[in-house]
């Protein structure tokens, strides 16, 4: 378990600079938590998000009954039930517990035990009215503690009591009228560099969470991030970093002397799964590897121990079939033509039938993304004030005649080639 870390800090980039990804390796590389678990409390602000649903609050719940009438009767039917034909409704009201509440309940309950609450899109919903007297909360003191406290009405007081008591935390747990977040809890939020369509931060607000930017390029480090990297992108021969580098340079270029992080085209803006393939590419290079020794080796001793469910067709031989069960538990299918009566040849065939596998195509970025994705982000976010740089790009790229008028005519399959041709152009040519 790490050791109770207090962090408050709002991650703040481009689209898809991979923020939320980085959230949840901070909660598993900083603070010790299992990522999904039940330490990792996670919500996403939108504009009509309010306090109540931040902090609890009380809903309406309808129900139906019937009354029962019980009497005792004589003789064969000494007891007899009889139900009312109507049923009655009834509307109660329970409280709904938010997930600020839920995260505190969690602190209190094991101090020793980091907790996390992620608050996505942070600047999508009205902070002030969210947090409202919980912005209080926000100043801590040297330890992690609130320095100051929150006095609670009775509803939270009581819907704290609850979750309390629902994770079988004792009663000393909860804390009196007075609120204070402890050092155990972490909040981390995250919010696109700029947007006009999201509420104003005030000074006040800002000045309280501790601010990191991402680039677009996102977190370097690791399998996943080198791969999303070398995507390869169609009907241009470059890979995705190569692309964006080139794009976002571009983007940077056009908007001289103005702010244009929020601009920019994250890393992470375009994903594309993992092929079976790629899923099955280390384990089955590590098979590849282990199977080199038994190349012209026929003694089942040798086979077995690589593959345990192999048969000895005689004379302390290999039955060369019987390999195929634990063969195929790696993911990849049998391959053809495998000779039964010549298990000296089957490791080189079982290693041509991986190579042959691993040489499939990745996947990657297609046009049909690129126009349906990347081309609208460019025409209506980047460009939308001015669009002649991407018509620029597309004559870079051989297009002639009038600039586009509209999205349909300028996402076309042609435009989108003429847009990748425009954007690798050597920059010497580009800038001729």
């Amino acid at each position: 378990m790490a050791a109770v870390t207090c962090l408050q800090k709002i991650l703040f980039g481009p689209p898809g600079c991979g923020k939320s990804f980085r959230v949840r390796k901070i909660a598993e590389e900083e603070l010790g938590i299992t990522v999904p678990g039940p330490h990792l409390i996670e919500t996403t602000f939108h504009p009509e998000y309010g306090y109540g649903d931040f902090l609890a609050k009380l809903l309406p719940q309808s129900s139906k009954y019937q009354q029962k009438y019980l009497f005792s009767g004589t003789g064969a039917f000494p007891d007899a039930t009889i139900r009312e034909e109507v049923e009655r409704s009834s509307i109660e009201y329970n409280i709904h517990i938010g997930p600020l509440l839920k995260a505190l309940a969690l602190a209190y309950a094991d101090p020793s035990q980091n907790v996390l609450l992620v608050i996505d899109e942070i600047n999508r919903g009205n902070c002030a009215q969210i947090f409202g007297d919980i912005f209080q909360l926000l100043d801590r003191n040297d330890s992690g503690r609130s320095e100051y406290g929150v006095e609670l009405c009775q509803l939270f007081h009581s819907a704290l009591q609850n979750e309390l008591k629902r994770l079988g935390a004792p009663a000393s747990a909860c804390p009196a009228q007075k609120l204070y977040l402890p050092p155990n809890l972490s909040l981390i939020g995250t919010m696109n560099t700029s947007d006009e369509s999201v509420y104003y931060m005030d000074s006040a607000f800002k000045r309280r969470w501790d601010f990191a930017f991402m680039p677009w390029s996102g977190q370097p480090g690791g399998d996943l991030h080198e791969r999303q990297r070398s995507l390869p992108v169609e009907g241009c021969g470059a890979d995705w970093i190569e692309l964006l580098t080139r794009l976002n340079d571009y983007i940077a270029g056009s908007f001289r002397g103005r702010n244009i992080d929020d601009k920019q085209i994250g890393l992470w803006f375009v994903k594309v799964p993992a092929s079976a393939r790629e899923k099955l590419e280390r384990p089955l290079q590590t098979l590849k590897t282990q199977l080199v020794p038994l190349v012209d080796k026929a003694s089942h001793s040798d086979w077995v121990k690589l593959f345990p469910n192999a048969g000895n067709y005689g004379f302390g031989n290999l039955q060369t079939l019987s390999a195929r069960t634990d063969f195929e538990a790696f993911g990849i299918g049998w391959p053809d033509g495998v000779n039964p009566y010549q298990p000296e040849l089957l490791a080189d065939k079982l290693i041509e039938h991986i190579d042959g596998f691993l040489k499939s195509p990745r996947p990657g970025i297609t046009l049909d993304t690129i126009r349906n994705k990347l081309m609208f982000f460019l025409w209506d976010n980047v460009f939308a004030r001015d669009r002649s740089p991407l018509f620029a790009l597309l004559r870079l790229g051989g297009m002639t005649g009038e600039d586009p008028r509209t999205f349909g005519e300028f996402a076309t399959p042609v435009h989108a080639a003429m847009l990748l041709v425009g954007l690798l152009k050597p920059a010497e040519t580009a800038s001729a």
